[in-house]
């Protein structure tokens, strides 16, 4: 994809913009900015479209009709077995991320609801989680809401995903909280909190665990070249992905579970 996508600008422009690019990927588009004035250009031009039809367009809620559809086409796709001509297939392939992005824009409305399941053990979690990273790292709009202010992050979140979510202040420990993000994996929404680390900034996805996984010790990994580590407690599972060498990222996550088992402790039961 990356050899096809290098032959034209805008295209490559565009997968950037979306987050469709891989560690190498982006390192490319990075480079190629660097180097042509008239393609950092562009590609600023296209940042501040995406912008402004952020903040000026309201935002209005899909129809009801419409995202059963787009739903019901998702449960069904993969029972499809498509046997197109070649024409067709170019014709996909040139405007299959317009298609996506429209099913993701209602998905996410349709998560506000409680339309959407929950992510299942056939997602590719770790995926969807590194191209939110670099999404946001191409943007330069790593968060939605910017703050190191935990309780103003925390309520935050209040309506726009399904479940609460553990945001801890690691400013003692070196990882200073940035703001969160609302990301989603697996046609679900999801909170995704941005911790700084010197000039490397590290986000961490919270979700519903899988009811078969139970408690998981923290597991590390490396993903399309980024540091990544897992982790499962009281039902919940915690990605963290960053490019700080899988050490440091590994300390951030024995900080964020010792903070979070403390407010814990401090809570209230019910």
């Amino acid at each position: 994809m990356i050899e096809r996508l290098s032959d034209d600008p805008t295209l490559l422009l565009h997968a950037a913009l979306d987050g469709e690019l891989d560690a190498a990927g982006t390192l490319d588009v990075e480079g190629r900015l660097a180097a042509d004035p008239a393609l950092a250009a562009e590609y600023a031009r296209l940042v501040a479209l995406r912008d402004a039809i952020r903040t000026r367009l309201p935002r209005e809620r899909a129809p009801d009709a419409l995202r059963a559809r787009v739903i019901a086409m998702g449960q069904t796709s993969n029972q499809i077995k498509l046997t197109t001509p070649r024409r067709s297939g170019r014709f996909l392939e040139r405007y299959g991320s317009l298609a996506a992005s429209l099913a993701l824009g209602v998905a996410i409305g349709a998560g506000s609801y409680g339309l959407i399941a929950r992510p299942s053990a056939d997602d590719d979690v770790p995926s969807a989680i590194v191209s939110g990273f670099i999404r946001g790292r191409l943007s330069g709009q790593t968060v939605d809401v910017a703050t190191s202010d935990r309780h103003t992050v925390k309520p935050w979140f209040s309506g726009k995903i399904a479940d609460a979510t553990t945001v801890v202040d690691l400013k003692t420990d070196g990882f200073p909280l940035v703001g969160g993000r609302v990301d989603v994996v697996g046609n679900m929404p999801v909170a995704t909190l941005v911790y700084q680390r010197r000039e490397h900034q590290i986000a961490l996805t919270e979700m519903p665990a899988s009811s078969a996984d139970g408690s998981k010790a923290p597991r590390g990994e490396t993903h399309d070249g980024y540091s990544m580590v897992e982790w499962t407690e009281s039902g919940r599972l915690y990605v963290a992905v960053s490019d700080l060498p899988p050490a440091e990222l590994d300390a951030f996550g024995a900080a964020f579970r010792r903070a979070a088992a403390a407010e814990r402790e401090d809570t209230p039961k019910p």
